[in-house]
């Protein structure tokens, strides 16, 4: 049996892995590296509709890996948009979704920044 850590890990494995190859990887990257400090600073309410309204793949992306983790968590079960979706929520459920949020986007940097080659820095 896994743990918790050990499946959230693994589905941001899975998410890296999808983006690794892409030719908006490094992009990711650096957004998976600002995305953990965004949702503290921001919120995750904020944060998403930043991401939004940037209409770019990397961001799309971003977006998406974190639905599925809302999903695969069993917290998001309908159809509504991200932003419908966090707006509806109770206070106490928005905190305890950011938080876990915050937690899955922290181990999607860590993931990141070991799989995907930092364009922006010289090896």
């Amino acid at each position: 049996m896994k743990s918790k850590v050990q499946e959230i890990a693994r589905l941001a494995y899975e998410c890296v892995m999808q983006v690794k190859d892409k030719n908006f990887a490094s992009k990711y990257l650096s957004y998976a590296r600002k995305l953990p400090s965004m949702i503290t600073h921001n919120g995750l309410l904020v944060t998403v509709a930043f991401a939004k309204a940037k209409k770019e793949q990397a961001w799309e992306t971003l977006l998406e890996h974190i639905e599925s983790f809302l999903r695969k968590e069993g917290i998001k079960k309908d159809k509504k948009d991200l932003i419908e979706f966090l707006s509806d929520c109770e206070v106490q459920e928005y905190r305890l979704i950011t938080k876990r949020v915050l937690g899955f986007s922290n181990w999607l940097k860590r993931i990141a920044e070991g799989e995907i080659k930092d364009e922006g820095k010289g090896d």
